[in-house]
């Protein structure tokens, strides 16, 4: 057995490629680790270390710098990893509208993060907390994923009738994906 040409190894690695390789579906426990290591990217932006953040998440530093490692930078060998201030990484997310709660792709730290927080408002909302519809009134003209975010209190109020708002992760689940 002989070695093969550089031909003949491009060939069965272009096989191997496209065999197991899907662009744009990634399995179950792929798509958590990396719902996982975005967690991890966001407690690192709130002055958490890689390794205490990964531990927290329950994932392995070395995993998380395979799906996030071009947010990440190391000053010199040795030093504490540090995140980039945002991202443009894609994540798959649960965004309310009128229609109930719809999964969508959201890009961009700035909405994720603005996604997570008119969750917060809208869970305070839910249970009555004073204050909660200035929360709400915050978001008025923003959108996410392209949706625009509900902050008519009358609306919610119909959709949380209809047991519509009932929606528990903000990320969507793996397993919940057809």
């Amino acid at each position: 057995m002989g070695k093969k040409s550089t031909g003949a190894r491009k060939a069965t690695r272009a096989k191997q490629l496209t065999k197991t390789s899907r662009p744009n579906r990634r399995s179950n426990r792929e798509a958590d680790t990396r719902n996982r290591a975005l967690h991890v990217l966001a407690r690192m932006r709130r002055g958490e270390t890689l390794s205490r953040a990964a531990r927290s998440e329950s994932i392995k530093p070395a995993t998380v710098r395979k799906y996030v490692g071009n947010q990440l930078r190391q000053r010199a060998s040795g030093k504490r990893w540090e995140s980039d201030k945002s991202d443009q990484l894609t994540a798959r997310m649960n965004v309310l509208t009128p229609l109930g709660p719809t999964t969508v792709s959201v890009r961009g730290s700035s909405e994720r993060s603005r996604l997570g927080r008119y969750n917060i408002a809208l869970r305070r909302w839910r249970s009555g907390e004073p204050g909660a519809e200035a929360e709400l009134a915050a978001f008025e003209g923003q959108s996410v994923g392209g949706h625009p975010l509900i902050t008519d209190v009358k609306l919610l109020a119909s959709l949380e009738d209809a047991s519509v708002i009932d929606f528990e992760e903000l990320y969507v689940s793996p397993i919940s994906r057809a």
